[in-house]
């Protein structure tokens, strides 16, 4: 696990990438609060030690980007005193977003259409105009929400925005915003390695290389979000006021309650 990464980890025994958010530092020399957002990926293997620890967390509210086929088929737990909600945070992007369950990597059409490009593509489409980035924009701004876990199938690509976007709001800079975004890898690339040797005896290179793309969080992929951010806005201030009314006074106000 990368530096980055160890006083954040949640060692959840059937939770991928399950992370604290807290410690990163914002530009007036605040950090974000330990116990006040998490990220991960599914919840639906959870296992009866998983619940126990999830109880200690000061979880209040666990909110899913995951679309309805996903939700149906591997539902979120419930959890007394939680409110889980889930808001689609993929909208029409054109493909079937990969699930943890992978089973898209047998189909070859799949890894031939869905490679870095594309993906580079959902990031940038992602942060604009989406109504589940602009209801957990609500939801952050009251305290009784918080601790908030957010997540979808693997905690990657609608999870890896939806962070930045909580990181950036909170006054965290690109640099470190990103760094929590690529520690996504410490948890993909045992499984994408494990994956390779079976994949290998069926795909060519080229969906080799697809299949790579879909694995892993690259830093192409959520410039592309600060980029269409900035093409649009010009700044984050702009962005988060017009997109979400998260005016400079909101903003201090959530900055006050979740930065220490």
């Amino acid at each position: 696990m990368s530096n980055v990464n160890e006083n954040r980890v949640l060692p959840l025994e059937q939770v991928v990438n399950f992370r604290d958010m807290g410690g990163y530092p914002t530009a007036d020399g605040r950090k974000v609060k330990y116990g006040v957002f998490y990220r991960s990926g599914g919840l639906n293997k959870m296992t009866v030690a998983d619940h126990e620890l999830f109880k200690t967390l000061g979880i209040k509210t666990i909110f899913d980007y995951r679309d309805d086929g996903e939700a149906e088929t591997k539902p979120d737990p419930i959890f007394e005193n939680v409110h889980n909600e889930r808001i689609p945070a993929k909208g029409d992007v054109g493909f079937q977003m990969p699930t943890s369950s992978l089973k898209e990597m047998d189909n070859r059409a799949f890894l031939q259409t869905v490679n870095a490009d594309v993906f580079t593509k959902l990031y940038a489409h992602l942060p604009l105009d989406n109504p589940s980035y602009k209801r957990l924009m609500d939801i952050i701004q009251d305290p009784e929400n918080l601790g908030l876990l957010h997540h979808c199938a693997v905690g990657k690509d609608r999870t890896g925005v939806g962070g930045a976007l909580i990181l950036l709001a909170l006054g965290v800079d690109e640099e470190n915003v990103m760094k929590d975004y690529l520690v996504t890898n410490d948890y993909m690339q045992p499984v994408r390695d494990a994956m390779i040797p079976m994949l290998s005896e069926h795909l060519n290179e080229e969906q080799l290389q697809h299949f790579g793309d879909i694995m892993s969080a690259k830093e192409q992929y959520l410039q592309a979000t600060f980029d269409a951010i900035n093409e649009r806005y010009g700044n984050y201030d702009t962005f988060f006021e017009k997109e979400f009314g998260l005016t400079e006074e909101k903003r201090k106000t959530l900055q006050a309650n979740c930065l220490e």
